[in-house]
């Protein structure tokens, strides 16, 4: 809001000045002195009259007329300013009402947008089909699944056999003279073959709730039959190698034999990690795996909700720091109507003591008159005069309400109300 000086609004105090000094030397005291004592020579005002001498009619004229002039100079400068003042505070309020809204539609959108970004609805649904699944095997088997071996734990089993089975074959497929990478990477696929393998036996073997299942019982011997038919074969070709070059590589009889003790290594790492693959999974195919959904998708969601709720924290602050803001912009533009208001009040005081003084100063020339006209007459004759007419007159100004006084006095009627 751009600052306005007080003599912007100001009526013109030459002009008011000019006024007074005419009034002055067209009423002095002299003259006022001099048309007293005509009269007194008249014998005006009459004795017996109740109603004013024309000449003070003619001073009571002046000086409404004066009074009228200088409030006429006021009332255009107050109402100027009124203008102003209404037209400021309407841009204020509107500005801030647009500011307002403007802030709370971002704040609309972003949270809207902050709940298509976390995929909630999608999320729950989820959770809701993975919750429905467990619930009815719970409702079905009356039981939680039943694992003797905490899923994480049997992870690092299985990969620690992965990762010991490696070295432990890496020898078998030197044999061929392959080069360092083919040997390595064969490793690597029975090492990983062998903890999948007991991983499938384990859990067929595991799948038998209520009976003994003939179909998951000749899948898991097959598979167990073929695995320890390829560990035994990878045992014979390293026992007969050694056996082959056991000068060359220094290893006596009774070493190479007990070569075959790698053989029974790999069997007991094998048979461990069917036992915990039995151990870490339930009875009915499925039943653990819809737990492990379920408490995935409820993590998941909680996750979410989680992120969603810090986004919706920070848009909340965001939202409060603008609504401060534009609150502290208002405050800011209300202190500046407010010195409007009192520059208003301001005026309008000086205003309505100038147009004080038209009266005072009529009741002045009055008293200068009567004085002088009385004086020259016998007291006598005026002691019964009474005039009925008063000679003072109403203040324009006087009625006209201060905006800041009004403004506490509407804002104690608010509170009682």
């Amino acid at each position: 809001m751009k600052r306005l000086k007080k003599s912007h609004f100001l009526p013109d105090l030459r002009a008011i000045r000019k006024l007074f000094d005419e009034h002055k030397r067209e009423f002095s005291d002299d003259i006022i002195r001099e048309t007293a004592k005509g009269d007194a020579e008249k014998n005006l005002p009459h004795p017996q009259s109740t109603e004013p001498s024309p000449y003070e009619l003619r001073l009571q004229h002046a000086a409404i007329t004066l009074a009228h002039r200088v409030s006429s100079l006021f009332r255009a400068s107050l109402e100027g300013l009124d203008a102003q003042i209404k037209a400021e505070q309407k841009l204020l309020e509107r500005k801030h009402n647009d500011e307002l809204q403007s802030i709370q539609d971002e704040y609309d959108i972003e949270t809207t947008a902050c709940e298509n970004q976390f995929g909630l609805k999608e999320a729950h649904k989820q959770h809701q089909v993975a919750e429905e699944r467990f619930n009815e095997q719970y409702s079905k088997f009356g039981r939680a699944p039943v694992a003797y071996v905490p899923h994480w734990l049997y992870l690092i089993f299985a990969f620690l056999i992965f990762i010991g089975e490696i070295p432990l074959n890496a020898l078998v497929f030197q044999i061929f003279g392959e080069n360092q990478v083919m040997t390595w990477i064969m490793a690597f696929i029975i090492g990983l073959a062998v903890p999948l393998t007991a991983h499938f036996i384990g859990i067929k073997v595991r799948e038998h709730e209520g009976r003994i299942s003939l179909g998951n019982a000749f899948k898991a011997f097959a598979t167990f039959s073929i695995v320890t038919a390829a560990l035994y074969g990878l045992s014979i070709m390293r026992m007969t190698y050694l056996r082959e070059f056991k000068v060359e590589l220094g290893l006596t009889d009774s070493l190479v034999d007990s070569s075959f003790l790698f053989f029974w290594l790999n069997m007991a790492v094998f048979a461990a990690a069917i036992v915990i693959a039995y151990l870490s999974h339930d009875t009915v195919p499925g039943y653990q795996e819809s737990e492990h959904t379920y408490h995935r998708q409820k993590k998941h969601v909680e996750r979410r909700e989680r992120d969603r709720v810090k986004t919706l924290v920070k848009l909340g602050k965001k939202r409060s720091q603008a609504i401060s803001s534009a609150n502290e912009r208002y405050q800011s533009g209300m202190v500046q109507i407010i010195q409007l208001q009192g520059l208003y009040d301001q005026i309008l005081k000086e205003g309505q003591l100038l147009e004080k003084q038209c009266l005072q100063r009529l009741q002045q020339n009055l008293a200068v008159y009567t004085h002088e006209n009385y004086r020259l007459r016998s007291v006598e004759e005026l002691a019964n005069r009474k005039v009925d007419l008063t000679l003072s007159f109403p203040l324009e100004l006087s009625n006209m309400r201060e905006k800041l006084v009004n403004d506490e006095t509407n804002m104690e009627s608010s509170r009682d109300s």
